[in-house]
């Protein structure tokens, strides 16, 4: 029945009369793939029939709307109207018509078209020489249908012309000739759903050198002798040019953008030029310009006819001008020079007298012209004034010890310096600033000359110094005869081999108050001769000592000598009894340097067995009851000290059977045991 149906209709619209022609309209077209639409028509209708291309979509018919199979999924009839296709794709594209019986039909062409993804660009070459090479960028979408190409330089449309092709409908772009600008090189590719660009495109493009430039520091019309020149040159070029430098057209040794003239001369004025070369595009290129470098200092200087320069004479300098001159000033060390009462001007201020010469006229003379052209400077004069030489100061010991070598250095205020002699009692022993010799015996004493001479002042003087040679100090040593005992008194002797004038005390590594006796009587030491004596020794003196032993050529120090004060005992301490199971132990204690001996008596009795050591064990039983005296003594002071402790059994739990049968028998094999 439905088959039926569809073929009336289909009868009914293909050979139907003629209709008119109505506008059937989307709600949008084109229409990206996947995406939705919807057909309408302005116009009231009742029966129709929805086509695609030949194909029946919808059939309207009563008041009944039937949807073919194909469409049944995708195809919604909002109205008679109103049709909803979903889910498009590109075979969707074609032509709809809604079919009026006996009244219209509209049609409309749809497009369905793939969204634009993923645009790229590339040259078929990377590397280019401006003028010289073309290249073809080629531009294509990963992703699109429909597409469209737009070229864009810089964000700019670009459109074809002498050097810009465009080919394969705008895919393609070939540069003939390309230059450094063409740059940043972009493709938008569009459909009627979107567009999108690629990233901009930058060629490496070799190109120059072109524009050369020179430019000059400071920029002068003409340049002093003196004067300092900068010269730098520049270039549009890729890669960066390299630069050499001429002179007159020699090559220079210098190469690079800047050229350094410094402290010029007027031989060095000329034509300078820099040529750029580029490896890459083979070409040259170069700048020059000329430099003129004056010398006006060749029409002044500052002359004199007296040699040499001495200290009391009369000196003389004149400002030789070959230009006429209105004024004429003179300078020293750069400022300018004052008349007094030992400087005067002459001939206009053409010359100088200096009545008498002094040291302090000394330093750099200039003389300034000033002529029509010029304000003419000449060379500097360093005036050098002789003098001396003053008294000699000699250095060096006063006191020297047999088998050293003793050293002297002289010195005088002398211009120029001074040639020196050395002289010792009477003979000639050196020629230099510097005497060394060495000392044997005491009959080295003697007076020391030094003589300063100036060649060309012609003066000279003289310096003496007397040397005295003693016999050294061979030994510092700390000795003594007693033994160091707390509050006895002690002595420390300074044993020196050798010529002494003083003895100082040393400890922990500060000097002594060697305060006389008496005098401060809270100091329990004091120093006699050679010998600390204190009186009496105690604790506090305990340290380091060292006596150091002086004469005229110096200090000398002994070992170090450790003192270690005996004492004690101070007391003795007995600990409570310790119970060791069958066995009590007691420990006695002595405060004492150094240890004590130690005795131990029970009841009043020395032990005959061992009665040595600081501890006593013995059995815990009532037969060991009593008083226990812990006899401590000093082996270095013979101080000897009692301390008793009283042990009771009764303190203690008695032991079993079996444990006092053991005791029995341990006391009887070893009564007492000491540890």
């Amino acid at each position: 029945m439905e088959s039926l149906i569809f073929s009336l209709v289909l009868i009914t619209t293909t050979f139907a009369p003629a209709a008119s022609m109505e506008a059937l309209y989307a709600s949008e077209n084109p229409v990206p793939v996947g995406g939705n639409v919807t057909l309408y028509s302005q116009a009231d209708v009742e029966a129709a029939v929805w086509m695609f291309e030949t194909e029946i979509i919808v059939l309207m018919l009563q008041g009944n709307a039937l949807i073919t199979k194909n469409w049944t999924d995708r195809a919604i009839l909002n109205s008679n109207s109103s049709l909803t296709i979903s889910s498009l794709q590109q075979n969707d594209s074609g032509l709809y018509t809604l079919v009026v019986v006996n009244s219209h039909r509209a049609q409309l062409t749809l497009t369905v078209q793939v969204p634009i993804s993923n645009v790229t660009t590339w040259a078929n070459a990377t590397h280019l020489v401006e003028f010289n090479d073309a290249v073809v960028l080629k531009c294509s979408a990963h992703i699109g249908s429909h597409m469209s190409y737009a070229w864009l330089r810089n964000g700019s449309p670009v459109t074809a012309d002498g050097r810009v092709q465009l080919s394969d409908g705008g895919a393609t772009l070939t540069i003939v000739g390309v230059t450094r600008h063409h740059q940043g090189f972009s493709c938008n590719v569009s459909n009627g759903v979107s567009h999108e660009s690629s990233h901009p495109l930058y060629l490496d493009i070799s190109y120059g050198p072109s524009n050369p430039s020179m430019k000059i520091m400071p920029m002068k019309l003409n340049y002093v002798v003196g004067s300092n020149i900068t010269l730098s040159c520049s270039a549009d070029s890729s890669p960066p040019a390299t630069i050499q430098w001429t002179f007159n057209g020699v090559y220079l040794n210098q190469s690079g953008p800047q050229l350094q003239l410094q402290m010029v001369s007027d031989s060095q004025s000329g034509d300078y030029q820099c040529i750029f070369y580029n490896s890459v595009t083979s070409k040259f290129s170069n700048q020059s310009s000329f430099i003129r470098i004056l010398d006006p200092r060749k029409h002044i200087q500052v002359e004199t006819s007296m040699t040499p320069a001495n200290e009391g004479d009369n000196y003389q300098l004149t400002c030789n001008i070959t230009a006429a001159a209105t004024q004429v000033h003179w300078l020293k060390n750069g400022e300018p020079l004052q008349e007094d009462n030992t400087t005067v001007f002459n001939m206009d201020n053409k010359t100088v007298t200096f009545s008498p010469l002094e040291r302090n006229h000394a330093g750099s003379y200039e003389c300034m012209a000033t002529t029509a052209l010029w304000i003419l400077t000449s060379h500097p004069y360093v005036l050098v004034v002789n003098y001396g030489p003053e008294t000699p100061m000699v250095e060096g010991p006063d006191f020297a010890q047999v088998g050293q070598n003793a050293a002297f250095y002289c010195s005088a205020v002398s211009v120029p310096p001074s040639h020196f002699s050395w002289w010792f009692n009477g003979s000639k022993v050196g020629n230099s600033s510097v005497f060394t010799t060495d000392i044997s015996s005491t009959s080295t004493s003697g007076e020391i000359i030094c003589k300063a001479y100036n060649l060309v002042t012609g003066k000279n003087a003289a310096k003496s110094k007397m040397l005295t040679v003693i016999k050294p100090i061979q030994s510092v040593m700390i000795s003594n005869n007693t033994v160091p005992i707390d509050s006895k008194n002690f002595t420390l002797t300074c044993d020196v081999t050798g010529p002494y004038d003083m003895i100082h005390w040393m400890k922990d590594n500060i000097y002594l108050n060697m305060t006389p006796p008496g005098v401060n009587p809270h100091m329990t030491y004091y120093m006699e001769n050679n010998m600390l004596h204190f009186t009496p020794l105690t604790l506090q003196h305990e340290g380091t000592y060292q006596c150091v032993a002086t004469n005229l050529t110096g200090s000398h120090k002994s070992p170090k000598y450790e003192l270690l004060v005996n004492y004690g005992p101070l007391s003795v301490t007995i600990s409570n009894p310790i119970n060791l199971g069958p066995l009590v132990s007691m420990t006695c204690l002595a405060v004492s340097q150094p240890q004590c001996n130690f005795h131990w008596s029970f009841n009043g009795q020395l032990f005959l067995g061992l009665q040595t050591g600081p501890i006593i064990t013995f059995p815990a039983t009532q037969a060991n009851q009593g008083i226990y005296t812990c006899m401590a003594t000093n082996p270095v002071t013979n101080i000897t000290m009692l301390q008793t402790k009283a042990y009771s059994a009764a303190a203690f739990s008695f032991p079993s059977q079996a444990v006092v049968t053991m005791m029995g028998l341990f006391a009887l094999s070893l009564p007492v045991m000491f540890v």
